[in-house]
């Protein structure tokens, strides 16, 4: 017979021990497994919230490039004070509250319709100011060659705001372009979803053009000359993430273009951003 004290050294675990040890490997894994889980979610928040930033800043970048250039024509020569003699254009800017009824028409009217906000911004169009084609030609907001009509080429763009027809209920942020003797460019999209579009219009005084002194819709603009008191442009832009990636209910509030708290109820991430442009070519010298 085998010495008591060789049996008690080659017993295996008890019951206890084993389930002891498998509660404690439980709870390890549990932890590391949370730790992962929360970081997969934090990272995922970071990534949508990054692709909002990227996505505002190339549709701010796009919207105030032609706003810094509404209304910009060649000089013509000197006056007499030694300013710059520059042609007027006619309405370089404009826009509707509700849209328009036609993006293509060559002078958009609004609609009456329930829509989101539409601007149009013209310019004249050389190779120093945009982008030039291959065929050595001025382009509008497509990229597309903007052929000079009785020696001017002038920049017919016009920024709205479309559903994505894959039923997802995103919204993208298109461009058309008119030019003179060709007609209209069907509209494209530049920015991806762009939830909502804000856009508010800083009026002078006609005593002093260079100072706003209330900012206004585009509804509050019926004349001519309210349209040519216009000094700068405030655009909103309330961005939304391609894919739902919220989890906590702390998460869900954001603040829309007019600072009022919101939730969403979709759990995609929501951000508004704001600019103010202003029009170079209307401010008084």
């Amino acid at each position: 017979m085998r010495p008591l004290q060789s049996l008690k050294r080659s017993a295996g675990f008890s019951l206890v021990e084993v389930m002891v040890a498998l509660v404690i490997g439980m709870v390890v894994i549990a932890a590391v497994l949370a730790t992962y889980l929360g970081s997969s979610q934090a990272g995922r928040e970071q990534a949508a919230y990054a692709e909002l930033n990227e996505n505002a800043q190339l549709a701010f970048d796009i919207l105030t490039r032609d706003l810094l250039m509404a209304g910009y024509v060649w000089p013509t020569g000197l006056g007499s004070t030694g300013k710059l003699v520059r042609p007027v254009l006619d309405r370089p800017i404009f826009g509707c509250d509700q849209g328009f009824i036609s993006v293509t028409q060559s002078t958009p009217t609004c609609s009456t319709a329930p829509g989101k906000p539409a601007l149009r911004v013209i310019y004249q169009a050389d190779l120093v100011n945009t982008v030039p084609t291959s065929d050595g030609e001025p382009s509008d907001c497509l990229g597309n060659g903007i052929n000079a009509a009785g020696g001017t080429a002038l920049a017919d763009n016009r920024y709205y705001l479309k559903e994505k027809v894959d039923g997802s209920g995103r919204f993208e942020l298109y461009c058309a372009a008119y030019a003179t003797g060709s007609g209209a460019s069907g509209g494209q999209p530049l920015v991806d979803n762009v939830a909502e579009m804000h856009i508010h219009y800083g009026q002078a005084a006609t005593a002093n053009p260079g100072s706003v002194v209330r900012y206004v819709s585009a509804s509050d603009l019926h004349t001519e000359n309210d349209w040519s008191l216009v000094v700068n442009v405030r655009i909103c832009l309330l961005m939304r993430s391609n894919e739902p990636v919220l989890s906590g209910d702390g998460m869900l509030s954001y603040r829309d273009c007019a600072s009022n708290p919101q939730t969403s109820t979709d759990r995609h991430v929501r951000r508004a951003y704001a600019t103010t442009v202003t029009l170079r070519n209307r401010m008084a010298l």
